[in-house]
């Protein structure tokens, strides 16, 4: 905001004249050619060392860390970048008339990746018109080549630690270069390429050489099919998807699917078509998911492996669900899925968290539940031990704690909270010598007050909205809660701008609902604190 208000004052005065640097270059183009020095950087003084070798250049602060591991990865990427071009070339000379050109013109498709994109792409760079089989192969040849040049990224080598964000990053674009090298050529460079990058040692003595962190950070993070698979079905237990589904880069058709419960118990069955959009490859999986509550997930997944079969799968599930048999169901997981089992864990992060959320809530209103059986009980030996400023034991505060914070975040979560209650709440609160979960009240209180800000812009002639929204404002100024109210406040000033002078006119010709509206208006500016003072903030 302070941003916006210097680039309007300087606009408004024509202090000066705002551009970007393109604008600049275009108006004012070079009068000297120069000749850059090569191997060079900004942001080292050792040339490009920087991105090879332990030169001493580091964000700093770790006094004891070194930046030897930069060379051992700089050699393991070089290797695998080696080892993948001769075989991009000889394979991409039989589908395209110039692969490295092919290569470099990729952009196109990463910028325009529909059908059209594609097809443009293909035809303009084809020996000929590829088959369905041989355009699969092109996109994944060039998809592995365009995962070779983003495992150079600078900012791998640019900080201080190889098991950093930045750095793991490269060697998952390196991780996916095997895998579709792998699919590809039947050629696994996996072995070879670990042993290289355990030569770049960890400053964490737990994390030890560029080998464990690849089996810690980046092997979890390769996606196969069946990987896809059990996140769409474990998910699909708590979200319903639409018959044709994207996650990402990965369109789900769903072709047959059966639900099953039974109390607190869930399962489903089905099959689906899953692409992959960047390279059109797809397959068909078979899965079954179960969940028995809480966390406890059980999925399975396998490739489609024809219609008796998946009947077969179907009818055994059934049946032993039906009888509530889920040992059985495990057992018949592990006897039709063998090693392809999945839970929780295995789900793509976002969608764990969702997931994890959604259990959470329930098991929050279970334990809200038994909290207040403890917090009614024991509230008048509570209000006792403050009066006589004994400290509360610890369980009995847990309780309180909890009950009171969700009560009173319930109430601002709802649409009309109701001011008596909130009082009320409050005054258990301060009698009962409770520490409220204050940043959860906070954000509840900002977000409706925030809701109703909007409420009232959109219908602002709204007397005893705007009546009620002030009793709120003074409700919470009694519960001292500290909360954002940036937004709410420049509703307000919108307010304030835009409609009190209109409302100020009707007063002063005596209508009387304006000068309530007024009056109102003024108590809710300064709970929100603003000082008020005719038309004016």
């Amino acid at each position: 905001m302070g941003l916006a208000a210097a680039l309007q004052h300087i606009e408004s005065h024509q202090l000066a004249t705002l551009t970007t640097y393109g604008e600049y270059l275009a108006n004012n183009p070079p009068a000297h050619e120069v000749m850059i020095h090569e191997k060079s950087a900004w942001s080292c003084s050792h040339g490009v060392r920087r991105w090879h070798s332990d030169c001493g250049c580091n964000t700093g602060g770790r006094l004891r860390w070194n930046q030897r591991w930069r060379q051992p990865l700089r050699d393991a990427l070089d290797w695998l970048r080696d080892e993948l071009a001769p075989r991009f070339e000889q394979k991409g000379a039989e589908l395209f008339l110039q692969p490295w050109q092919a290569r470099d013109e990729y952009i196109d498709v990463i910028l325009d990746h529909s059908e059209a994109g594609v097809t443009k792409f293909l035809l303009a760079h084809g020996r000929r018109a590829l088959g369905e089989e041989e355009r699969l192969v092109a996109l994944r040849l060039l998809e592995m080549q365009r995962h070779a040049l983003l495992m150079f990224t600078s900012c791998g080598w640019f900080f201080d630690e190889l098991s950093g964000i930045e750095t793991v990053q490269v060697i998952q674009y390196a991780g996916r270069a095997i895998q579709l090298a792998n699919s590809l050529f039947g050629v696994d460079l996996e072995p070879a390429f670990l042993e290289r990058l355990a030569r770049a040692r960890s400053n964490l003595p737990e994390l030890r050489d560029g080998k464990k962190i690849f089996e810690k950070f980046v092997k979890p993070a390769v996606m196969d099919r069946e990987t896809l698979g059990a996140h769409f079905a474990v998910s699909s237990l708590f979200e319903r998807y639409p018959d044709r589904a994207r996650i990402y880069r990965f369109i789900f058709e769903q072709q047959h699917r059966q639900e099953f419960e039974a109390g607190k118990a869930r399962m489903v069955v089905g099959r689906s078509k899953v692409t992959f959009e960047i390279t059109g490859a797809s397959d068909l999986l078979s899965y079954t998911a179960l969940h028995l509550g809480d966390h406890n997930v059980n999925c399975g997944v396998r490739y489609f492996e024809g219609e008796e079969a998946y009947q077969q799968l179907l009818a055994e599930f059934s049946e032993a669900f039906g009888r509530a048999d889920f040992p059985q169901v495990i057992r018949l997981m592990d006897r039709h899925f063998g090693e392809s089992n999945y839970s929780l864990k295995d789900l793509f992060r976002d969608e764990q968290r969702k997931i994890l959320n959604q259990i959470l809530a329930s098991t929050g209103h279970d334990l809200e539940s038994r909290y207040r059986q403890i917090a009614d009980q024991y509230m008048p030996l509570m209000r006792f031990l403050k009066d006589i400023d004994a400290p509360l034991p610890t369980a009995l505060r847990t309780a309180a704690d909890y009950v009171l914070s969700a009560e009173l975040r319930r109430e601002f979560e709802s649409s009309e909270p109701d001011p008596a209650r909130v009082r009320m709440l409050s005054v258990q609160a301060q009698s009962g010598n409770v520490e409220l979960r204050i940043e959860e009240l906070a954000y509840a209180i900002k977000s409706h007050l925030d809701r109703r800000m909007e409420i009232l812009t959109a219908t602002p002639e709204d007397g005893l909205f705007l009546a009620r929204t002030a009793e709120l404002a003074g409700v919470v100024q009694e519960l001292g809660i500290e909360v954002n109210l940036w937004k709410t406040q420049n509703l307000y000033f919108r307010l304030l701008n835009e409609v009190m002078p209109r409302q100020h006119e009707r007063a002063r010709d005596g209508d009387e609902g304006a000068a309530a509206w007024l009056a109102q208006f003024t108590t809710l500016g300064d709970r929100l604190g603003f000082k008020v003072n005719g038309g004016s903030a």
